[in-house]
């Protein structure tokens, strides 16, 4: 007799355990540009006049005379907050089938939160990204120094300017502010690019182990150095799934871009800093509200991410912008 083919009886379904997401594995803007909470929708923020403090004016003092005086002079930077928030639906339908025999194995709820937060984060990195690559920084040229392809690998050490354009970087900011560059900012392709680069390779060939990070390009630099690799999806959603990725921190993408800067550890009185994000106070008390609501003609739940923010560059003498690191 034939025995039964248990096999062919089994009806697919999901497994429990196991499921595929994309997502960003890093956002590090908030690494770049602190944040400030508790600010109001609309403020000031007082700035000293940096040349006053620098200038050479004691004098020698006679007995019975006057001690040489002079002032300093105030201006301020305004902010202006916006609100950014989104949110994603989750049916009564969806909720009620979650579990079910043959259903997907997602939690509808934890999915909606997590996916409107990483909307949220994703425009937090975009934001500042941009405004990284439109300030005109120390470096005074728009859009970023030009550095023509000139960090290669593929250049030889005679002509690779790596070390020579972050040394010219620290200068520059140093020189204007009585600061040093604390941070060192690479988009992910230039920081591959680098771990092949003639020169880096020169300095760390005596290491213990002779591989290139992150941690060890900040020890030669004396730097904290982040890395840049986040991507968007710059395609129009289609009922298929369509993805055109781009590097957020590339100013021409592809072809790498670093950004260097002094980042205090927290935003406060006469503390310069090359950017900074204000963050108003959600009902919740803190800087990010996540909130649900009911929508009965749709018998639907929607869960929304949303904070006010304003994200500034403050100190445009505090950074230094390279563009076409790898690439020109």
């Amino acid at each position: 007799m034939p025995q039964p083919d248990i096999r062919a009886q089994i009806i697919a379904g999901p497994l429990a355990d196991v499921s595929i997401a994309y997502r960003n594995q890093s956002y590090i803007a908030d690494q770049v540009f602190p944040i400030k909470d508790n600010v109001a929708y609309e403020a000031k923020i007082t700035k000293y006049f940096k040349g006053d403090w620098f200038r050479d004016e004691a004098q020698l003092r006679a007995p019975g005379t006057e001690a040489a005086r002079g002032n300093y002079g105030l201006t301020t930077e305004s902010i202006s907050t916006d609100q950014y928030a989104f949110g994603k639906e989750v049916t009564a339908e969806d909720i009620a089938g979650q579990g079910m025999t043959g259903a997907p194995t997602v939690n509808m709820i934890q999915d909606a939160i997590e996916y409107a937060t990483d909307k949220v984060d994703l425009k937090k990195e975009i934001r500042v990204a941009d405004l990284m690559k439109a300030t005109t920084w120390a470096d005074a040229v728009s859009g970023g120094e030009d550095a023509e392809g000139k960090w290669a690998s593929t250049e030889a050490a005679a002509t690779n300017t790596f070390f020579a354009d972050i040394k010219a970087g620290k200068i520059a900011i140093q020189k204007n502010t009585g600061f040093n560059a604390n941070n060192l900012l690479l988009d992910f392709n230039t920081m591959e690019d680098l771990k092949e680069n003639p020169l880096v390779a020169e300095k760390i060939k005596y290491t213990q182990k002779n591989i290139v990070t992150a941690d060890l390009i900040g020890s030669l630099l004396s730097l904290k150095v982040l890395i840049g690799e986040g991507i968007k999806n710059t395609a129009k959603q289609k009922l298929t799934d369509v993805m055109t990725a781009r590097y957020i921190w590339d100013t021409n993408d592809g072809k790498g871009d670093a950004f260097l800067f002094y980042r205090p550890a927290t935003l406060g009185l006469k503390t310069p800093s090359a950017g900074g994000q204000f963050r108003v106070k959600q009902s919740n008390g803190s800087g990010r509200l996540i909130r649900n609501y009911y929508e009965a003609n749709k018998d639907q739940w929607v869960y929304e991410v949303r904070e006010d923010t304003d994200i500034l560059a403050m100190g445009t003498d505090l950074g230094y912008h390279w563009k076409d690191t790898i690439l020109t």
